[in-house]
């Protein structure tokens, strides 16, 4: 599947301790935005970012693309289990999601983890988060181009 996320994160590092989950949003974007970011994706798959924020300022991403044949339910539905997370470290919020992996799915297990691995790297290197795309960061474009949205 996917390399081990919990080999990133170590189990002495004080940051790591201290910093927890405080907010999770998923984004659903609209079709101009997914074209932007996934260039072909066609009309039958929801593309979409995933980001949390933890009480140190810092945040990780994660962007999906979910075949709408893989959608059960809505969109909010398919997204409200992340919230089990918030709260936790991100040690914590790893052997959670490792817990979960069968029920959840591979593409929601991937997103999850893919979020946390950017949140912990870009706390252990913080000029990483200067790499990602701009327009990602920016809440009101995100917004703007969502067909829908939820937050914990």
């Amino acid at each position: 599947m996917y390399p081990d996320p919990l080999s990133l994160l170590k189990e002495e590092d004080e940051c790591t301790k201290e910093c927890k989950i405080t907010r999770i949003e998923c984004f659903r974007f609209d079709c101009e935005l997914s074209d932007k970011l996934q260039p072909g994706h066609g009309t039958d798959c929801h593309c979409g970012l995933l980001t949390i924020s933890t009480n140190l300022g810092t945040y990780g991403l994660g962007e999906f693309m979910i075949p709408c044949c893989n959608l059960k339910g809505d969109f909010v539905q398919w997204a409200a289990v992340f919230q089990r997370i918030k709260g936790l470290t991100l040690t914590d919020g790893l052997h959670y999601v490792h817990q979960k992996q069968e029920a959840w799915g591979e593409v929601r297990t991937h997103l999850i983890e893919s979020a946390l691995t950017d949140l912990s790297e870009k706390l252990e290197h913080p000029s990483a988060s200067n790499e990602q795309l701009s327009f990602l960061g920016d809440r009101n474009y995100l917004f703007d181009h969502s067909q829908a949205y939820i937050s914990f």
